[in-house]
């Protein structure tokens, strides 16, 4: 069975079995719009080191994504790496917050894009293979193509497809295609052989053009463009997870806040009733609406 392109254009509600909480600080589109993660007590916990790889760690198969930007959003949401705790916060430049344009025909994000917690893409490690000089210093990127429109900050569980590796300003920027467990037609999905060709296109074409809307050029990509397996994704989550290791354990130098709750052993470890916990805002005490953006963040693209 196979995904079509039509089938990414719908949304759906599909079942999620919620093992975490939202904590929601001020209104997006603001930049004191802060989502941090709570565990089953109420306590903080880092969206980049305490969710597992694996909600199962004996299952292999299927991993954890956090979303941070749901399909047809604009706002450029990411993890933090250097706040404590690394909320998902929206990020700005010399002009403001940052939006995507809407590149027809997709509104925002064509797929629900996050990343997989406990994996670092390590900037002094090069790819040989298209010529990088290192990762990007980032969790590892994902697009999860389900029906189920998410939620920033939402834990979904994934299989992971296949990906491409995106070349940025020099730098390993791999974009992992992956499908929610949830959705119907999952125990369809193994591969990127199993997702429709035009899907693929779709998805391919959104990732080389998306900036240039911002006065970027198109992106490029290693391996001739071409979508690598599941198997070469699965090789990589393996690598990217041992030098998220390094990280934590601090052998690994780096500027990014490791701080957490779960690492037991890690130099960065807190107690929940240590002073990090404590300086960790309170959650908005009723639900804000958005603030709005600017006409000229929700124009449409045609290139």
């Amino acid at each position: 069975m196979r995904i079509s392109i039509a089938a990414l254009l719908l949304g759906s509600v599909g079942a999620f079995a919620a093992e975490y909480k939202v904590r929601q600080i001020g209104a997006l589109n603001t930049e004191k719009y802060r989502i941090y993660l709570e565990n089953e007590k109420g306590d903080p916990i880092s969206l980049f080191h305490d969710v597992p790889l694996h909600p199962d760690p004996n299952d292999a198969t299927v991993y954890n994504m956090i979303v941070e930007i749901p399909r047809w959003k604009n706002p450029k949401l990411e993890i933090d790496r250097e706040e404590p705790f690394n909320p998902i916060y929206h990020d700005t430049n010399k002009n403001g917050l940052r939006y995507i344009a809407n590149v027809f025909p997709y509104h925002g994000y064509p797929a629900n894009y996050g990343s997989i917690p406990q994996t670092w893409e390590k900037p002094d490690v090069p790819n040989t293979d298209v010529g990088t000089k290192g990762g990007d210093n980032d969790p590892v990127d994902v697009l999860d193509i389900g029906q189920q429109v998410g939620y920033p900050g939402q834990v979904k569980q994934i299989k992971l497809l296949g990906g491409l590796c995106m070349i940025d300003d020099g730098e390993t920027d791999w974009k992992l295609i992956g499908i929610d467990i949830n959705d119907e037609r999952a125990p369809h999905f193994n591969d990127i052989t199993d997702v429709d060709s035009d899907i693929l296109d779709a998805l391919k074409h959104w990732l080389t053009v998306y900036k240039i809307p911002q006065g970027k050029p198109e992106n490029e990509f290693g391996y001739g463009g071409a979508f690598q397996n599941s198997q070469t994704i699965a090789n990589l989550m393996e690598e990217t997870h041992d030098y998220w290791r390094a990280l934590i354990n601090g052998t690994a130098k780096s500027e990014i806040n490791t701080i957490n709750l779960s690492i037991k052993g890690s130099p960065n470890n807190v107690s929940p009733n240590s002073k990090e916990v404590k300086k960790v805002p309170k959650g908005n005490k009723k639900p804000l609406a958005d603030a709005p953006m600017d006409d000229e963040d929700q124009e449409w693209s045609f290139v």
